[in-house]
């Protein structure tokens, strides 16, 4: 059986838990949407900034059906 998070990778660097604090900002805010930089900032502050693990988040949450694009923003579903 597949996992999202692997053995030997540290939680808070998975692309499941950026996800959730992508999904956790877009939740405080009225409009629903966020930026790219928004959330590049936001993964700085918490010392998560990686562009590879950040696309592939990105791609989860899209794939699943819970986030759109429309450049340069991100809307919640």
């Amino acid at each position: 059986m597949s996992s999202l998070i692997s053995k030997d990778e540290k939680v808070k660097k998975s692309i499941v838990y950026i996800g959730y604090l992508i999904l956790k900002e877009l939740s405080k805010r009225e409009d629903k949407k966020i930026s790219i930089y928004d959330i590049a900032s936001l993964l700085k502050k918490e010392n998560l900034l990686n562009n590879e693990q950040l696309n592939y988040s990105l791609m989860l949450l899209y794939a699943t059906d819970i986030v759109d694009f429309e450049e340069p923003y991100i809307f919640s579903k």
